[in-house]
Parts: structure tokens; C-alpha cells; sequence
């Protein structure tokens, strides 16, 4: 499932070359869609040009930097990275003082992160991060970024900026799920945190939503604050704990404050002992005063929320009433699956609430048809059921097919995939169920499960059709980094995938091969020409991004400025993640990460667009 993400975003100001427009207009730009508008262009270059040692024509503009220019012989199309550029001198003044992090050196993202961009820069990409990507990769990586020690400069005369580094730092991780490490740094940066509510409320709100809320705390930390917010948190707290006469006390000062209509005063009431308001008559939809202290005041108010009232544009809210018992099991699910999506539930909360969706008849049975004419979650809980109840050996091995099957290709490498790959877990790689092996190779390897994807590879190309596995190649090459030293394996692997390649096929494998060239492997320019026909390899130009920012990925890169260059692919990549962009996109940021020596990072965020990616032109269904 997918859902529009219009949850506003804090601003330090404007973002100096960041258009956030385009940002935005990233998140609905898909593979397909791209694929099917390449221009034909000259090539452009996924990381910073390289110095000719001899004068050139000087091209004419271009929107965005060239690939590798064409040179004889042969071609430079393979990914080239300048040496660090040295860092010009500037007039600065002591470091920003909110540098403090729980992690150092290897363990984040160097000594030094920061090096050679000034705080005025900095605040606005922090400002402007995604928070609710489907990628794993991308939400580690932010979170390493956010939690990294390191002080960006300031210029020297330079005015206080409107929100401090560290409480931009909090409240991103808080926004990200992640109340733990967001709690941890405010504990070493308590006077960034005391003078920023909107940090405050955010870290409140993630432990509301996480379930881990820890009152006492949390009040202290609000308490130098004068928004009716911490008042309604201290009624929470208070009703919580039952304690009546703190409870009725706050409630008569929210009576005299608040609106009849207001839905958190009705749930307020309930919280005192009132009769529980229909659920229909409570708004969460834009609720100013927090949506999540409303959702939690509805779970200890034992008040369930409809179906049709799921605010879905707001993963946190979805994981607050999945995990809310008085709610309807299916609607539970459905939430829970749309907050998994976005990496605010894990794959064994998921699969608790698939365990809970109430089966209709003989529906375990017929699951196979339910699943021709329903997708949703509901669908994939019904499989995991009969996936429970069965014995039969044959019927195992449908069953988890079909849970591979229903999985979206943009979800594979989070929990949705996970919860898949549990299923798949119980399913020995032998011959009789060879026809499941490229499906299972291909989830593993979007997971990161390296050990379980070879052993169903294996199993594919010892008794698949050449044409069912072939597309499993580039896949294993940048999950595992092996395979592509002998030039043969990618002539073999471009010949079987192009016989019979129709246009979008063609633009499909020219992906392949910019994420196969991204992280590390040399591509012929014969290989560019038979892939695309002679267009050479895909443009940049076309991919949907802003061109400043792509420019500005190289430029960071090729002065060896890290925290710079990941802000910026994070920028670049979005809330929509790695296997919902122009491959063109995803390996131009890998290329520039490993250039900066986060191979790692680069190579899973290649390993999950090329999961998404690789796959037979025709999916074919598996028999029940």
C-alpha cells in the first residue's frame, strides 16, 4: 500500500539550492514512469567530472554535469571519482556547540562530518530530510547522519539561527521512529531541547506513539513551555496512573479552555469517566494540539478508530492505532501494514496483527482466489493464517509463493518483505519447488539476506529456465559485490535478458546496468549501445530531480565533504526511496556515497532499486 504523504514539514528557512517543490515532486516520480520518458542524450556523469590532463572543447550547457565525456578507445562510461578537492579558507568563528553525538569516529560518520560547510547551510538540508521512506537503507543512513558527532562552523558575526543544530538533529530522529536515539541526544543536549518546543513535542510524540512514554520525564521537559499541549499531557499522565482528583482537576481547567467540539476534550471526559464519545465524532484529521497524545488518550480510553477515519497520510498516527486493542482487527491491520511501509512497525509487530484478522468461513481455503481480487492487507493476514493451518507440503510451498507474490516490489527490503520472508523461512530450496526459487532469491536478496538468497539462486540455476533466472544476475553482482570479474558473466546475463526485450524492458535493463556501473562494475560501451539501442546510457536530465542538487551531490563529493554529500542523497533520494526512483537517480547518489567511503550504504541502497528492478518482463502466478 501507498499513501500521500502531506504532513508538513519544519523549516529553518529557505534551503539555499534545494527546491522543495521538486522535492515533493520526487515522491510521485516512479521507475515507470521515467523509464518511459528517457530522451536520448549524451551521457551523464554519476559522480564528480575528472580534470583532463589536456585542454577540451568546452561543451555547451548542459542542466545538469556530463557523464564521462566520450573518449577513443575506449569509452569512459564506468563511474569516476575526483580526488578530494582542498578546502578553501574561510573567515569562521568557534564550532556550533550543539556537536555533541552518541556516535564517533567509524561507528557514524567520521572525525570530522561536517568539514567544510558552514551551520547557515547546513540547518535547512536538516530541516528538509525525509522521515517517512520505505527504504531501510535511507533511514539508517539519516539516523547515522543525525546522530554523528561533529559541529558545522560558523561564520564568524554570524546571528543565532532561528532553531539550534541540535534540536533540529531531535526532532528529525523523533519524526524518524526513532525516540530512543532522539531521547539520547537530547540527554547530551539538554539547552537545545529545553528551548525548543516543537523538538519537545516531536520526541513526546514519537514515545506516545511507540508506546514508551515515560511521564515524568516527559512533563519536565515540557515544562518551561505554555501550549495547552503539556496540560493535556499531564491530564493523560495523571488518568493513566489512575489518579481521579488529578485528572478531574485538569479536565475542568480543559473544560473552561477548550471547544465542546474539541476530540480530545470528548476523549478527556472518557478519561474521567464518562461514557466514551462515538468514535465518529472524533476528527483526526489536522489536529492541532497532537494527534498522537489523541490517539494514545483513545487506547487508555479503550475507544477504537473506524476504518474510514485512518489518517493516512500520517504513518506515526497509523502504528499508534494499530497497536490500539479496542480497535477492529482488520482496520488494526490495514494501518499497521501502511505504518510498516514506512518503518514505524517492525515485521513481528506486523505479523501479530495478520495473527489477529478473523477469517469468514472457508476462506483459509479459498485464499488463493480471494487474492486474484483483493490485494490488501487483510489478503496477506488470511495467507499467513493458512500458512499456519497447513500441513501438506505441497500447499505450504503455494502459500508462501503467494505471500512473496503479494509483497510490493517498492516494500520488499523492509517489513512487509520480512513478514513474507518468514513464510519462506519454512521452506527447504529442493527440487520440488524450483519454480519458487527466483521469487525467493530476489526477496532475500532485497532484504539483505545474503546466505538464504544464494542457496535459492542456487537452486534456480540448477533447475529454472535460462529466461526465468538470467534477471538474478545483476541482482546477486551488487548485493554480494562477486560475480562480475570475468566480462563474459555480463555479456551472457545482457544477451538472455535482451532477446525479446521490448521498450520498457530495454529502459529496464539500462537501469541495470547504471546501478551495476554505480557500484563499481566496468560497462562496455558495446553493452550501453546493445542495451539502448544506441542512445547510449540514460540521462540524468530526465530523471525528475532538481538539477542544483544533483550538481551539488558531485560538488560535495569531490571535496570529500561528507555530511554534506549524505544530506544531499538523502535529499536527492526522498520519501520515496531507492526502488521507486529512476535507477539513473539511485546510482548517481551510491556512486557519490562510495566515493566519500560509505561503500556499504551505497551498495544496499543499489541492492534495493535493483531488487525492484529485477524480475521477469511477465510475472508468472503460481498454482494453489
Amino acid at each position: 500500500m501507498s499513501a500521500s504523504r502531506a504532513e508538513p514539514r519544519p523549516s529553518a528557512g529557505g534551503v539555499p539550492r534545494v527546491a522543495v517543490p521538486l522535492l515533493a515532486g520526487l515522491l510521485a516520480t516512479g521507475w515507470a514512469m521515467a523509464a518511459a520518458a528517457q530522451a536520448l542524450g549524451p551521457p551523464i556523469r554519476l559522480t564528480p567530472d575528472v580534470a583532463s590532463p589536456a585542454p577540451a572543447p568546452v561543451p555547451a550547457p548542459v542542466v545538469v554535469p556530463a557523464y564521462p565525456p566520450a573518449v577513443t578507445p575506449p569509452p569512459a562510461v564506468s563511474p569516476m571519482v575526483a580526488r578530494p578537492a582542498p578546502v578553501a579558507s574561510e573567515s569562521l568563528g568557534a564550532p556550533d556547540p550543539d556537536g555533541a553525538g552518541t556516535l564517533s569516529g567509524m561507528r557514524g560518520l567520521g572525525g570530522d562530518p561536517w568539514r567544510g560547510i558552514g551551520r547557515a547551510e547546513l540547518l535547512p538540508l536538516i530541516a528538509a530530510l525525509p522521515v517517512d521512506t520505505p527504504s531501510p537503507t535511507v533511514k539508517a543512513l539519516e539516523r547515522r547522519l543525525l546522530l554523528s558527532a561533529g559541529s558545522p562552523a560558523v561564520a564568524t558575526g554570524e546571528s543565532p539561527p532561528p532553531r539550534r543544530f541540535g534540536a533540529l538533529r531531535i526532532e528529525k530522529l523523533a519524526r524518524l521512529g526513532d525516540p530512543t536515539g532522539a531521547a539520547e541526544l537530547a540527554d547530551l543536549l539538554p539547552a537545545a531541547l529545553a528551548a525548543d518546543e516543537p523538538a519537545a513535542r516531536a520526541l513526546t510524540d514519537a514515545e506516545l506513539v511507540r508506546g514508551g512514554l515515560d511521564c515524568t520525564r516527559a512533563l519536565a521537559r515540557g515544562r518551561s513551555f505554555t501550549s495547552a499541549y503539556w496540560s493535556r499531557l499531564a491530564l493523560f499522565c495523571r488518568a493513566r496512573v489512575g489518579d481521579q482528583a488529578g485528572t478531574d482537576e485538569a479536565l475542568a481547567t480543559l473544560r473552561g479552555a477548550g471547544r465542546r467540539s474539541d476530540p480530545f476534550l470528548m476523549v478527556a471526559e472518557a478519561l474521567a469517566g464518562a461514557a466514551p464519545p462515538p468514535a465518529r465524532m472524533l476528527s483526526l484529521q489536522g489536529d492541532g494540539e497532537g494527534l498522537p497524545l489523541l490517539l494514545a488518550a483513545m487506547r487508555t480510553a479503550r475507544i477504537g478508530v473506524p476504518s474510514d477515519r485512518l489518517p493516512l497520510d500520517s504513518p506515526p498516527a497509523l502504528a499508534a492505532i494499530a497497536t490500539n486493542p479496542s480497535t477492529d482487527p482488520t482496520t488494526r491491520a490495514a494501518a499497521g501494514e501502511r505504518a510498516a511501509a514506512s518503518l514505524f512497525l517492525d515485521a513481528r509487530q506486523l505479523l501479530d496483527l495478520y495473527a489477529q484478522v478473523p477469517a469468514v468461513g472457508d476462506e483459509l481455503l479459498r485464499v488463493r482466489d480471494i487474492a486474484q481480487r483483493d490485494r490488501s492487507a487483510r489478503t496477506r493476514a488470511l495467507v499467513h493464517q493458512a500458512m499456519a493451518a497447513a500441513m501438506d507440503g505441497r500447499r505450504r510451498v503455494a502459500l508462501a509463493a503467494l505471500a512473496v507474490e503479494l509483497v510490493d516490489p517498492r516494500l520488499r527490503a523492509g517489513p512487509v518483505g520480512n513478514a513474507a520472508a518468514g513464510l519462506l523461512d519454512s521452506v527447504s530450496p529442493s527440487g520440488d519447488v524450483a519454480a519458487l526459487a527466483p521469487a525467493a532469491a530476489r526477496l532475500y536478496y532485497a532484504l539483505g539476506r545474503l546466505d538464504q538468497a544464494r542457496r535459492w539462486q542456487d537452486l534456480a540455476l540448477r533447475s529454472g529456465r535460462s529466461a526465468d533466472t538470467a534477471w538474478l544476475w545483476p541482482l546477486s553482482v551488487v548485493a554480494t559485490g562477486r560475480g562480475a570479474e570475468d566480462p563474459r558473466a555480463l555479456t551472457a546475463w545482457l544477451d538472455e535478458a535482451l532477446r525479446g526485450a521490448d521498450g520498457l524492458a530495454r529502459n529496464r535493463i539500462a537501469g541495470q546496468l547504471a546501478l551495476l556501473q554505480a557500484t563499481g562494475v566496468a560497462i562496455p560501451d558495446e553493452a550501453w549501445m546493445k542495451a539502448t539501442d544506441g542512445a547510449g546510457p540514460p540521462s540524468g536530465s530526465d530523471a525528475g530531480v532538481d538539477p542544483a542538487l544533483w550538481q551539488r551531490l558531485g560538488d560535495a563529493a569531490a571535496g570529500g565533504r561528507i555530511g554534506e554529500t549524505v544530506a544531499v542523497a538523502l535529499l536527492l533520494i526522498g520519501e520515496a526511496g531507492p526502488a521507486a526512483l529512476p535507477p539513473v537517480v539511485t546510482a548517481r547518489v551510491a556512486a557519490n556515497l562510495k566515493a566519500v567511503g560509505l561503500e556499504p550504504d551505497a551498495r544496499a541502497l543499489v541492492r534495493e532499486a535493483m531488487a525492484a528492478l529485477a524480475g521477469p518482463s511477465v510475472p508468472t502466478s503460481t498454482a494453489d
